[in-house]
């Protein structure tokens, strides 16, 4: 009798997430945040992980092989969750004068601080950190602390799940973004290039990978990159929050003129060059984050944002044209935190050196889960991702659903032709149905849909129910069979998570507004195809029948600053705290408010 393979990979960094893998194919991943309800959570995921072997009715003795799918964290930062707590001004301190630019004796104090302040402390954690002592010797001898976090992180998981801890190993954080990146994407038949960029990650924050025949082979690493910190600091500069708001720069990057946001790219193009495969240091000084301050002042908040931008698009279009030099190969995959920069995927995706570009949905920390466990599995059949239905399914809550309430009324309705007539008709409408979706996006089953031809639709969703701010546009789930009508996309680029940015056809545009950017007029699609979520295809085709638009707008079902809802209780919760005008449940019953 043969037995089942399983895997099971743990990330514990940013926006922490567990992963289960079953013979070569990844059944269950989700970010602990989901059943915490913080968002982008930094812990050991107590509760993702349970999921994993609760999905599969396994124990963990059942596991092959658990992993830690980053080998160098600082502990007192996992354990203190600062990015989750801290206020913008703490965020400042951080990287200045309390921490960043202080003396050994100031970083002891404040790693005091950040260990044994009640307001850093989480119940929940279940790990131990006595072998936490505080003092010189800590920053001095950084490897042994290392090591006795290690042991912890290893005892946690043997007593938490009852693996044998000979079974528990430690992968690299780029490693993991690597196999994630190839092993995630549908390429397989030629050799293609694995590139991963982000701000850091056991000490690295750039690799270049070349893939053929399923086998991974490393060209080069940095630890020299700095866009993402450059990102981070303006993010921070512009007095948004750091780790979380990045893409916030992003979107607000259109709309600087040309000429003013080269002046503001003027102070930072020299910090760092392509060497070969390589990002490095130029000039780059040892206190960037007062650099910029001091550089950037005078410089208005949009200018800044373009110029990081143009930064990351400019260096990342030199080290890919490099790559191609090297290895002749027109087919590249990307991972890692600033894979998220959807705006720099299509310029990479215009290059004449680049064929085939695909990012995986969810290309930050939060995946590394899910690499780690195609590593683990590296001498195995991987099978690529599907889709990133990968979570729980709500529909299994049924039977809890509480059909009596004095706030909201309930139709049956199960003919999604229903739901397509009242999003013609401008309704805003929120779905929970299915399993959910791994990650940052909302891919149909936790959604909140409108009519994408409705100007105001845009307006109504901010003002009532999301609260972004005004400069950011929605996203778009289109037909992927009708997309070429209204997207350009000669290179046949696929784009099933929203990862990268397309131009729009003008004549057809009016009718996808509000998904479209408001200045640039790109869109960050979800190309919905019946292989991927059939359900979600035919809502979209019935909505096509009835106004000519092959797509919805689409943004997440949460409300600001929350997580994407994951239970029945999150749905009527976001649904009742909003002016959603309806919640379609299970597929099966249509809540509106009494």
């Amino acid at each position: 009798m043969k037995l089942n393979k399983y895997f099971l990979s743990i990330n514990i960094s940013h926006n922490s997430s567990a992963s289960l893998m079953k013979d070569g194919e990844i059944i269950f991943a989700a970010c602990e945040e989901r059943y915490r309800r913080i968002k982008n959570i930094i812990t050991y995921p107590k509760y993702a992980i349970e999921q994993c072997l609760k999905f599969a009715n396994i124990e963990g003795k059942h596991l092959t092989k658990a992993a830690y799918t980053s080998s160098d964290v600082d502990p007192v930062l996992v354990k203190s969750r600062h990015t989750n707590k801290f206020s913008i001004k703490e965020f400042w301190d951080f990287y200045d004068t309390k921490f960043y630019n202080a003396s050994l004796k100031q970083k002891v104090k404040y790693f005091k601080w950040l260990t044994n302040n009640k307001r850093f402390f989480d119940k929940e954690d279940i790990v131990k950190y006595e072998f936490l002592k505080i003092g010189k010797d800590y920053f001095k001898n950084k490897k042994k602390y290392l090591a006795k976090y290690k042991k912890s992180l290893i005892k946690t998981l043997s007593s938490h799940i009852k693996i044998d801890e000979k079974k528990i190993t430690f992968i690299d954080h780029h490693t993991c973004h690597a196999y994630y990146a190839y092993f995630g994407s549908p390429f397989r038949k030629k050799k293609t290039n694995v590139v991963t960029l982000d701000s850091w990650g056991d000490g690295r924050n750039q690799t270049v990978w070349v893939a053929d025949k399923n086998k991974l082979k490393i060209l080069s690493s940095s630890n020299e990159n700095d866009i993402g910190r450059i990102y981070t600091f303006a993010t921070l500069i512009m007095g948004m929050r750091p780790d979380e708001h990045e893409f916030k720069v992003m979107g607000m990057a259109p709309y600087a003129k040309k000429n003013y946001l080269m002046k503001a790219y003027k102070e930072i193009k020299n910090i760092n060059k392509v060497n070969d495969l390589k990002i490095i240091r130029d000039k780059r000084p040892k206190d960037l984050f007062n650099h910029l301050i001091n550089q950037w002042k005078g410089h208005r908040f949009d200018n800044i944002a373009g110029a990081v931008q143009y930064f990351t698009e400019n260096l990342c279009k030199k080290l890919v044209k490099n790559i191609y030099k090297k290895t002749k190969s027109k087919s590249f995959v990307l991972s890692g935190g600033i894979a998220l920069n959807i705006k720099m995927n299509q310029e990479l995706s215009k290059l004449k050196c680049v064929d085939k570009l695909f990012v995986c949905g969810s290309a930050g920390d939060e995946s590394l889960s899910i690499g780690g466990n195609y590593y683990l599995n590296k001498e195995g059949n991987n099978k690529p991702l599907k889709d990133l239905y990968l979570g729980n399914n709500i529909n299994l809550e049924n039977k809890k659903f509480k059909k009596k309430n004095n706030r909201y009324k309930i139709k049956f309705v199960k003919d999604n032709k229903i739901i397509a007539k009242l999003l013609a008709q401008n309704k805003i409408i929120a779905i929970a149905s299915g399993r959910s979706e791994f990650g940052v996006r909302a891919l149909g089953n936790r959604s909140i849909l409108a009519n994408p031809a409705l100007i105001d639709n845009v307006k109504k969703i901010n003002k009532a129910i999301k609260s972004r701010d005004f400069w950011m546009p929605f996203a778009l789930s289109i037909l992927e069979k009708d997309h070429k009508k209204y997207l350009k996309n000669p290179k046949n680029i696929m784009s099933p998570f929203m990862t990268i940015t397309f131009d729009t056809y003008e004549k057809n545009r009016n009718k996808i507004i509000c998904g479209t950017h408001p200045y640039d007029f790109t869109v960050r699609p979800q190309f919905v195809k019946k292989e991927s979520n059939l359900k979600y295809f035919n809502l979209i085709n019935e909505f096509k029948k009835i106004t000519g638009i092959p797509a919805l707008l689409n943004t997440s079902f949460n409300l600001h600053g929350e997580p994407i809802i994951e239970t029945t209780n999150d749905a009527i919760r976001t649904f009742l705290n909003s002016d959603l005008d309806y919640l379609w449940l299970y597929d099966t019953y249509l809540l509106s408010k009494k």
